[in-house]
């Protein structure tokens, strides 16, 4: 699978938004406390989450990003403490630290480990669970209690909101368009309706294709593809740089579907992954993206 697959599927499980906060010889704090003073060193151990400590302006605080941290471009430039799945807590500990932003999901204990092996040696240690919207809200917010950012989260939260309600004015309450979300073609696999990704695509004017299923990003065949009625179909890059090249493999791939709306109608889009592939503060530019692939009319000025 690609990066940007695994960063779904880590993504898609965090469950309840919320954040333990560690310090010396403190184990589990309660979720209103922070650190008697804003930190000066930083460790992300996760690429949303090191978007939202730039978006707080903390570039200068930040001493290590985990692997897959791009955005924005300066992020590249940070020393590297391993991925998601595999933290290196020598480089961590290297890095020396006075807090480290990790998050824990279902299925994946290898973060939730490191922040209580670190508590133990004396780290403070912030720790989130995404899944919705409305958690990456929550999240932002605490991430800036706890740096001494708390204007700055404010008005971040704020300005994504409002882009966001214009947008809807904008897109109006019309008929919604069916959306086939692509994360992987082979084998061919999709995102479900328990994901963040089916939110932003109702922020956009659209409607999930896909049904109920059990897998939150489920694997379907064409009889699957056919029954959804899908009336556009959107893929995000695979992570390579020429776009035009994936579109046309995109066409020449869906145009098999003969009787599927958006293949007769040659609506296939693949778009730039970073911003809706995960969920962190570019999350209006990600659903502004997806409006203009649903409804561009909307759009041509």
């Amino acid at each position: 699978m690609n990066k940007w697959v695994w960063l779904l599927l880590g993504v898609s499980c965090w469950m309840a938004a919320g954040f333990a906060l560690c310090g010396p010889g403190q184990g589990q704090a309660s979720p209103s406390a922070a650190p008697p003073a804003p930190p000066k060193r930083i460790v992300s151990m996760a690429p949303d989450l090191t978007e939202i400590l730039f978006a707080l302006g903390l570039d200068k605080e930040i001493v290590g990003v985990s692997q897959y941290s791009d955005y924005p471009p300066a992020a590249k430039e940070k020393p590297s403490v391993g991925s998601f799945w595999q933290p290196n807590i020598e480089s961590i500990v290297a890095a020396k630290p006075d807090l480290v932003v990790a998050s824990t999901t279902v299925g994946f204990t290898q973060q939730k480990r490191l922040a209580m092996r670190l508590a133990r040696m004396g780290y403070n240690n912030l720790t989130l669970r995404l899944e919705t919207i409305e958690q990456l809200f929550e999240a932002i917010e605490q991430i800036g209690q706890a740096t001494g950012r708390r204007q700055q989260a404010d008005e971040v939260v704020r300005d994504i909101k409002s882009k966001l309600q214009k947008l809807s004015s904008q897109v109006g309450a019309g008929k919604k368009v069916k959306v086939l979300w692509v994360v992987q073609r082979e084998p061919l696999r999709v995102a479900g309706r328990d994901t963040f990704v089916n939110e932003m695509i109702g922020l956009a004017g659209g409607e999930n294709a896909t049904g109920r299923t059990v897998q939150i990003y489920p694997p379907i065949g064409a009889e699957q593809v056919i029954a959804s009625g899908a009336e556009v179909i959107i893929e995000p890059d695979m992570g390579q740089q020429d776009l035009k090249a994936q579109q046309e493999s995109a066409f020449r791939y869906w145009s098999r579907f003969e009787n599927l709306p958006a293949a007769i109608n040659k609506r296939i889009y693949v778009i730039p992954g970073g911003a809706v592939s995960r969920l962190g503060p570019r999350l209006y530019e990600g659903i502004e993206t997806i409006a203009k692939c649903l409804r561009p009319h909307l759009f041509e000025s």
